[in-house]
Formats: C-alpha cells, structure tokens, sequence
C-alpha cells in the first residue's frame, strides 16, 4: 500500500480541519442563534468523527496482518491449497486463486483437488484440435475414381470438419473471456488498495466530494475483496462439479490422446487409400470410414462435455461473482453515504 500513508496522513489532516470547521460554524450559529447553523456545524462534526472512525477501521482491516487479510487467507487457503501468481498478488491469497482459475499457466491446487486452468484447458484442446482439423480437411480433399464408381471424402468429412470448426470458435472465446477476467483481477489488485482506496478515504473527508468518496471506497473494497473471494465460492462450486461430472476427472490429456489416435488413424487410412489402383477396393474405404466416424463420434462428444464445463467456468460463474460484487458495491455505497445506481440492473 505505497499511497495508503500519504493518504492517512491527508485524510488525518482534512479531518482535523473540518472539525474546526464544524466547531466554528456551531460557535457562530450558537451565538447568531441560527438554526440552519447550529444544524449544519452539528451535522459536520457528526460527520467528522464518522471519517475518522472510517479511516482508522479501514487501515485497522487493510493491514498486512489485518482482520480482513486473515480471513481471506483463512477462507482461500484452508486444506490442500497450492497456488501460484505474481508478487503483486500474492498479498491477497483470494486473488492469487482467481487469477490461477483463470489462466494461470501451471496446475493448481485447491482444497486436494488439482485443476487446469481456463486459459491452459481452452487453448490446449484448440492446438489439438486445429491439428486434427488439417488432417481431416486433407482426406476431404481425396477423391477416388473407379470406373464406374467414384467416390469424395469431403461429403464425409464436410460436417464434422464443420463441427470441430465451431467449436474451436467457441474455445477462443472462452480463452478470451478468460484473459479478460484475469486482466480486470490484475487491475483491481494493483490499484484497488494504492488508487482507488487511498483516493476515496480523502475525497470522504471533504464535504462537497463526500459521496464520491465513499463510492471509490466500495469500489476498492468491491474489487480487492469481494470479486476475488466470489472467485474462491467458484472454485469451491467447481470441486464439487468436477468431482460429480467425473470422479476420475476429465482432463486435456485425455482429448489430446484421442485427438491423436484419430490423426494416426486418419494418416493410416490416407495411405490405403492412396493405394487403392493398386488393388484396395471401396469394402476397405467403407471400413476405414466407419473405424473414423466412430472415432470422431465419440471425440465431439467428449468436446461438448468439456466446452460446456468450460462455459460454466468461463462465463456462468463469473457473471455470478459480477452480481455479488456489485451487489456488494452498492451496499457498501450506501454505508459510507454514498449512492451507487446501476441502471437496469440496479434492480439487483
């Protein structure tokens, strides 16, 4: 929190000023026996000692051994938790755990359950897949003539070509809704406490930019707090998902062995098929189609079950923890005196 001294210091002096302030305004309103006044002076010194209160509670929570610092790490880090981020987030343990769910480019661990991330899973199947996709647009390309026969892979493979095609679309953009999270994490743990926080607790002190202040303090505490611990109430719903979709875990390793037993298999059928004016006739072709389709069949299958895992991690939950921290701002708006209107989805 490199601001946060200049800013107690600030907002410690602005304070002090608008006590005097307050004590002078109610010494005059006494003495001219204004009501208005003595309401108003009364009123600023109300709020006054409400700011200092404020900010010495908000410094007390902050602190690298606050109240709010243990129970983030009590909450994130309970049971067999490993994790792995950068410096500037590993303050906040929810947050680190946020940003490995996300795209964090080794394993983690949470509660005993180890998980890829979004990022890690997405775009390991699309390289897998966009392999497979070349190999299948090649034998879409064979055409085989007979003489009275002929035969063209493309009214085969056309569709499935097609389907994998989708859903190579649709894992871009859970990648990029991925990346897009990670990035607003990023922001938020690095100037929620230093900016916003520290912005806030100072313009909560002034009269005219009271309300803006409290808004910028539900904002960083939304951001540092709220968002990221939505992200461990995530990860928790996801241990019990994963554990119930497939007790043995589905994994990217598993896709890229079928991935790659179909490229083998097609690769091999190619051969074949090359050679049929040597003597291989269609019965073979027909095999060689049906062992490939067969393939592929249970391939796609096992793609849906994993992109719609994926859309429940990527765009599902998160909109979810957008909700809650949201819902949070406003309500902390509302505490500190401020107002914090959302439009349509105020109604929330």
């Amino acid at each position: 929190m490199p601001l946060s001294s200049y800013a107690f210091s600030i907002s410690v002096y602005v304070i002090g000023i608008m006590i005097a302030i307050g004590g002078i305004i109610l010494g005059i309103g006494y003495a001219a026996n204004e009501k208005r006044m003595k309401e108003f002076g009364k009123k600023e010194l109300l709020e006054s000692v409400v700011n200092g209160a404020i900010v010495g509670g908000i410094f007390l929570l902050f602190a690298p051994h606050g109240a709010i610092t243990g129970l983030i790490s009590q909450a994130t880090l309970s049971g067999n938790t490993t994790l792995s981020c950068d410096a500037f987030m590993a303050t906040n343990p929810s947050m680190c755990l946020a940003y490995d769910y996300l795209i964090s480019p080794s394993a983690y661990t949470f509660m005993g359950e180890t998980h890829s991330s979004v990022l890690s899973t997405a775009s390991g199947t699309i390289a897998e897949l966009l392999l497979l996709n070349g190999v299948l647009g090649i034998i879409a390309g064979v055409k085989l003539s007979a003489v009275v026969v002929s035969f063209q892979f493309s009214y085969v493979f056309a569709p499935i070509i097609s389907e994998l095609q989708y859903i190579i679309k649709m894992l871009g953009t859970v990648a990029i809704s991925a990346v897009v999270q990670a990035s607003v994490l990023e922001v938020a743990a690095i100037g929620s406490l230093t900016v916003l926080l520290p912005a806030g607790i100072v313009l909560r002190t002034f009269y005219p930019t009271r309300k803006l202040g409290g808004f910028l303090m539900a904002t960083a505490i939304g951001l540092y707090v709220v968002l990221p611990m939505s992200y461990v109430l995530n990860a928790t719903l996801v241990n019990e998902y994963s554990a119930s979709l497939s007790p043995t875990g589905t994994s990217i390793t598993q896709i890229m062995g079928s991935a790659t037993s179909l490229r083998d298999s097609l690769l091999g059928s190619q051969q074949q098929l090359n050679a049929t004016d040597s003597g291989v006739g269609f019965s073979s072709i027909n095999s060689a189609i049906a062992s490939i389709s067969g393939a592929i069949s249970g391939l796609i299958n096992w793609l849906l079950n994993e992109l719609a895992y994926l859309i429940v991690y990527a765009f599902v939950l998160p909109i979810f923890s957008l909700i809650i921290t949201g819902i949070s701002i406003r309500e902390i708006s509302g505490i500190l005196g401020a107002e914090a209107h959302f439009g349509k989805f105020n109604i929330l």
